[in-house]
């Protein structure tokens, strides 16, 4: 059953309806919304998460933890994440016990027509498939004052600020409503205000360090990391500009595997277009890192936000840094 993002965001709880959904495309800013959503919506339910290489490795897992009573909870919750037609027979078999206190949440990346699991779930009426595309500036006016409805003086001049600051990334996005919800919870929102809030210059320092580490420059890094003080409170701001380029990142290799084009033809043409000042940048990156090393990026990246989650007494800014040494420590490996 094919649905409509759009509908979905305004009521997630139309997915309970189906056994399973799947949810797919380039926009990792709206699969992160619904996700979230989904979470707080089953708060009463046991979550559980599993990566694609997990499921490779352990064929049946997604299949056990169907069929195995839960010792906490009768109701379950599974998220697949970074999800392709490599595991299509193994999300086949489990949905085969339709089990009506399991649901399977699948999250992937761009899925051609030819896909078999969009051909499973766009033809049985039980599971439900819709399309996450990129965001234009009309969707992202619509979510900032969706998000900011109840906030006093919100203006088209401020939704632009939010916008023109985060590169048109709804992640980014979000994590600077959380800010603005909690700063003006009870008083009129402003322009100086906003401004201060957004941390323009502290995200443009953290671009650096971004870009640096993902070009395995060991010495630019080092020089950054003591000059620049990386806020405790924008730790997952960090962790989601990190996130949005790695997935980028690993968007061109794979269009460069299908077509074989070269890099720099892909980093012309790709949509949305990459800002003309970041295409050197992107080519630099892209000399440093393969589909292996990304997808073993993309799982410490999930791993430590699930820690800075998980144990809010741990220093982000601290875990950031690690991260980041991380990260340029992998770009600087030779391609295995």
């Amino acid at each position: 059953m094919i649905l409509k993002s759009y509908i979905v965001e305004q009521n997630v709880n139309l997915l309970n309806n189906y056994q399973a959904t799947l949810i797919y495309g380039p926009n990792n800013g709206i699969k992160d919304d619904i996700k979230q959503e989904l979470k707080n919506i089953n708060k009463d339910k046991e979550i559980i998460f599993f990566l694609e290489e997990e499921i490779i490795r352990n064929k049946n897992i997604i299949y056990k933890n169907i069929v195995n009573e839960s010792l906490f909870n009768e109701k379950k919750i599974i998220f697949l994440h970074e999800v392709s037609d490599k595991i299509f027979d193994q999300i086949f078999e489990s949905l085969q016990t339709k089990k009506g206190n399991v649901k399977i949440f699948i999250f992937s990346g761009v899925l051609e027509k030819k896909s078999k699991l969009r051909n499973l779930f766009e033809k049985d009426e039980n599971l439900a498939i819709f399309a996450c595309y990129e965001d234009n500036e009309r969707t992202l006016i619509n979510y900032i004052n969706r998000e900011l409805k109840n906030i006093r003086g919100l203006s088209g001049e401020i939704v632009n600020l939010i916008i023109s600051n985060s590169n048109m990334d709804r992640r980014i996005i979000r994590n600077e409503l959380i800010k603005i919800k909690d700063f003006f919870l009870e008083k009129k929102i402003n322009k100086e205000e906003i401004l201060e809030l957004l941390n323009i210059k502290i995200n443009n320092n953290f671009d650096k360090i971004r870009d640096s580490a993902l070009k395995g420059d060991k010495s630019t890094i080092n020089q950054l990391l003591s000059e620049v003080d990386l806020l405790n409170e924008d730790a997952f701001f960090y962790l989601n500009s990190l996130n949005y380029r790695i997935l980028k990142l690993k968007d061109i290799i794979k269009i460069n595997a299908d077509n074989e084009n070269g890099y720099e033809q892909i980093i012309e043409s790709i949509k949305p277009p990459i800002f003309w000042k970041d295409k050197p940048v992107f080519a630099q990156q892209l000399k440093k890192w393969n589909l292996k090393k990304i997808d073993q990026l993309v799982t410490h990246l999930v791993k430590t936000e699930v820690l800075m989650k998980k144990n809010s007494y741990l220093r982000n800014d601290i875990i950031i840094k690690d991260l980041i040494i991380n990260v340029v420590n992998k770009a600087s490996t030779t391609f295995s």
